[in-house]
């Protein structure tokens, strides 16, 4: 036997392949693919000539026009979204939109990396992979790959496959969402190893050197962003903060050698970092501190000098003072973030102008507050940026109504706030517990007892579960709305469930 048939047998991270094992690699590795969204599934050898759309958008060379026919070609049940596409090639889903229907790719980097993360056959590109590359996509599968130390710190042995050196548990995986996965790691480990690079679908990123970063890693930071809102929804803000804070880290190292194009990128997808880091200590009941993280992230948009940027981060400290029962000085930044309102993204006026609404309605006017919530619906169809920051207003359904709703739940106006309520939350999906929990206590808040009932005893085992500060206050809203009832029966089981909490 050639000692090539030897090392074939040997998945990537060094584990030893059961003989029966014809993928390549390891259970564990393959887990992981799955796990982390680690580039496009692997599909049948006839995948690519199955497709007549396919095969004439690769004689093209137009890699937008091949994405299309991938995400639409009949070997999948039902066509692929954007979105799950762009989470395999680590990019947003308004950047995939854009690159589909735009001018042919010629950057060389980008084109391998994609061709990559969709596992296009080698011998179909227009442009040749790198060598030596023991993961190429082929027709067959994957090729036989050589024995390799570890590449995945914490993967397990799987039964039937022995290694000769076993790798080393170093990150304690916590929880994933989609593509994020929310692991612990000690603090040494990590600056040992962030100057070198990240894992991104699989494979170590690296710097472009140790006095560059390269666009490719700014790129998967941005990317990443929306799962990390979406794990906050799911899994509530004190599970995602370490996380995020990490990333902060890595920015904040990044930001030391980083210069020219790449300096300025970066400072923008850093801002996003710290709206993002805002919003989760105001989900975690930490005013104090989001407000800090709010300052910041102001600062770094003035750095920038963008626009854009300034009248976000002016409008996140809006939320902290609605947070804050304070209408007037909410209504004082949304008017600073809405000056020379027709130069701005449709996204920041949205955002603004909902934020806009919410300062009316703790003052008590309900015309205000409705007249910004109907600007704001009528720009929701153009937000077609890609910044990523504030996508809530695309991913959420009914998004005005939810506005609106809690608009006139702070007037007071319970009668005309439950069909909104019940419109909402009969369009969210299963995997919204959180949202679910909170809008239901608020429809409780606008209802009857006996709906006040139901609504705290499915939200007070969220609350627990996600530690979300913004539930456990939406809940004891709830109980002040029982005062009457308070020695009553339904208002004795409230009382119950909160004190739980």
């Amino acid at each position: 036997m050639s000692d090539h048939d030897g090392d074939s047998r040997y998945c990537r991270c060094g584990t030893r392949l059961a003989r029966d094992n014809d993928r390549g690699s390891c259970g564990p590795c393959q887990r992981q693919a799955r796990n982390l969204g680690t580039g496009a599934p692997e599909v049948p050898a006839g995948f690519w000539d199955a497709s007549d759309q396919l095969r004439d958008a690769l004689d093209e060379r137009h890699l937008g026009r091949v994405i299309t026919a991938y995400r639409n070609h009949p070997h999948h049940p039902v066509a692929l979204s954007q979105e799950t596409v762009a989470g395999w090639m680590g990019i947003t889903q308004t950047r995939l939109s854009r690159i589909e229907s735009g001018d042919p790719i010629t950057d060389l980097t980008k084109l391998i990396r994609w061709a990559e993360a969709l596992r296009i056959p080698e011998d179909l590109l227009w442009f040749k992979l790198p060598r030596p590359h023991a993961g190429k996509p082929s027709r067959t599968g994957p090729e036989p790959r050589p024995s390799a130390p570890p590449e995945y710190p914490g993967v397990a042995e799987a039964p039937g496959e022995s290694s000769a050196t076993p790798p080393v548990d170093q990150y304690r995986v916590i929880a994933d969402v989609g593509e994020v996965v929310i692991v612990a790691i000690d603090r040494r480990t990590f600056l040992a190893g962030s100057g070198a690079g990240f894992l991104v679908g699989g494979k170590v990123m690296p710097l472009a050197s140790y006095q560059q970063v390269a666009p490719e890693a700014i790129e998967h930071l941005a990317a990443q962003l929306d799962g990390y809102y979406r794990a906050d929804a799911a899994l509530g803000p004190h599970t995602v903060i370490p996380s995020v804070l990490v990333q902060q880290e890595l920015i904040r190292q990044f930001l030391r050698v980083a210069r020219g194009p790449e300096r300025q990128a970066l400072l923008r997808t850093s801002v996003a970092y710290a709206g993002l880091t805002t919003w989760l200590y105001q989900d975690a009941g930490d005013l104090a501190t989001a407000s800090q993280w709010a300052n910041q992230a102001l600062e770094l948009a003035h750095r920038v000098g963008d626009t854009q940027l300034v009248r976000h981060a002016l409008t996140n400290k809006a939320m902290i003072c609605t947070d804050q029962q304070d209408g007037p000085g909410a209504l004082d930044l949304t008017s600073a973030a809405l000056a020379d309102e027709d130069s701005l993204c449709a996204k920041v006026r949205v955002q603004a102008m909902q934020q806009t609404a919410h300062g009316y309605a703790l003052i008590g006017d309900r015309r205000g507050a409705d007249y910004a919530l109907d600007k704001a619906a009528a720009l929701l169809s153009r937000v077609d940026d890609d910044y990523p920051w504030f996508n809530a207003c695309r991913r959420t359904p009914g998004y005005i109504e939810v506005q609106r709703a809690t608009c006139y739940n702070r007037l007071g106006l319970g009668r005309e706030a439950l069909p909104l309520w019940e419109q909402v939350i009969s369009t969210l999906p299963a995997t919204a517990r959180r949202d679910n929990s909170v809008y239901r206590a608020r429809q409780a808040t606008a209802g009857n007892p006996d709906a006040a009932a139901d609504a705290v005893t499915h939200a007070a085992t969220v609350a627990r579960e996600t530690s979300s500060a913004r539930l456990r206050q939406e809940l004891h809203g709830v109980w002040r709305h029982l005062t009457p009832w308070h020695d009553h029966e339904t208002g004795r089981q409230v009382k119950a469930l909160l004190t739980t909490l």
